[in-house]
């Protein structure tokens, strides 16, 4: 893609990824000094072409967009942002802005989102997520004992229903254990770049 020149600025395309699930979440276009913004908060800055200005994603929703690598392609004139969206990137309250993505693509990572807003956010006694992620790392790690024994049931316990029961304890597992990470400082990436090495991709 070719460098826009628009009022002597140079505008360059920049595609958003996810870190976690490799997904595609949106495009747009940044300057120099949305760029180096980018850089110095990382946190995602644009240029928005028809308000002619920069802007800061999030700066009114509150839905901002850690980046943690920005990558030129090869004849500089466009970018990658790697980020970890921990909230809707797309401003329908969507994941992301390309409909077509599969659902289940990023599933950890929104997740992980899910688990991250829920522990962060405003006090709500209705929610299990916060209250299990504020509560003791000794409940949070009986409950992963608990769902792994009740995956290994499933598993054990032959009948028209087993793979639905397998499903249904290992959704609890996994949630779980990402809510687990969570509390420990873990992330997706954290796991990923580990299964990378071992596997050496």
């Amino acid at each position: 893609m070719a460098v826009i020149i628009e009022e002597g600025r140079r505008l360059y395309p920049v595609v958003v990824q996810d870190e976690a699930s490799g997904r595609v979440l949106m495009l747009a276009f940044a300057d120099d000094v949305a760029i180096q913004a980018t850089r110095d908060t990382k946190l995602a800055h644009f240029y928005s072409r028809t308000r002619r200005t920069i802007w800061q994603k999030g700066e009114t929703s509150g839905h901002i967009l850690p980046v943690v690598r920005i990558v030129g392609d090869c004849d500089a004139d466009s970018y990658l942002y790697v980020a970890r969206p921990q909230h809707p990137v797309c401003h329908r309250g969507t994941s992301g802005c390309f409909d077509e993505a599969p659902e289940n693509f990023d599933l950890l990572a929104t997740l992980a989102g899910w688990i991250h807003e829920r522990a962060h956010g405003p006090a709500d006694s209705e929610s299990y997520t916060q209250r299990l992620a504020l509560g003791g790392l000794d409940r949070m790690l009986k409950k992963i004992a608990e769902e792994s024994g009740e995956v290994i049931i499933a598993a054990l316990s032959p009948g028209p229903d087993q793979s639905k029961e397998l499903v249904w304890e290992s959704a609890d597992l996994l949630f779980h254990l990402v809510a687990v990470w969570e509390r420990m400082g873990i992330t997706l990436e954290d796991v990923a770049e580990e299964l990378r090495r071992r596997h050496r991709v």
